[in-house]
């Protein structure tokens, strides 16, 4: 009779133990929200320092509001009014078979960049959607080498705009791949 008693007893502490850890993560969360909101307002004013780049980037990754960017490993180098720019060194887990960076990856980078930049862009007001993602491959990247991803606007309009952003490989600065990605901006303000 006991066993059962403290079993009942360890579980609900158990359950109240994992309540307390998901409700301090959403805290975490929603606190790592406001940070990157700041941050983004203030991007769209003027570019970040390199000390808000630190914070921007930690901000995704340590606060679960990265997504795929924390899964891929993304790396923010400049954020600012009319371009975003990151950077990936590209490893073994973003290689097709044969050895060369998925066309997945240049995909993921743009619609990233450019829906940040779309966001920035938009003064963090209004949310922002990619409707059309659009990659042309022209050179390969391979374990090792770093992406440089910059994203740039081609027509900013008040419910669309086109970013065009370039692929390059940081060591030679050739290009890689380019995106062409149209975003909606979305009637509701945050």
């Amino acid at each position: 009779m006991f066993g059962m008693a403290d079993e009942t007893i360890a579980n609900n502490g158990s359950s109240q133990d994992s309540n307390s850890a998901a409700s301090a993560a959403e805290q975490a969360k929603r606190k790592g929200l406001r940070k990157y909101m700041t941050l983004v307002t203030k991007a769209s004013q003027e570019a970040l320092s390199d000390e808000e780049l630190a914070v921007f980037n930690s901000t995704l990754g340590d606060n679960g509001i990265g997504g795929l960017d924390t899964l891929l490993g993304t790396k923010f180098v400049h954020v600012g009014p009319e371009r975003i720019q990151m950077e990936l060194a590209v490893g073994p887990d973003h290689l097709q078979p044969w050895g060369l960076a998925n066309g997945g990856v240049y995909c993921s980078l743009g619609e990233t960049a450019g829906s940040i930049a779309g966001f920035v862009a938009c003064g963090a007001k209004k949310p922002v959607v990619g409707v059309n993602n659009n990659t042309d491959f022209y050179r390969s990247a391979r374990a090792g080498e770093v992406i440089v991803t910059t994203a740039e606007p081609e027509y900013l309009g008040r419910t669309m705009q086109l970013w065009r952003i370039e692929h390059t490989r940081k060591a030679d600065e050739k290009l890689l791949a380019r995106t062409n990605l149209r975003i909606a901006v979305l009637d509701k303000p945050l």
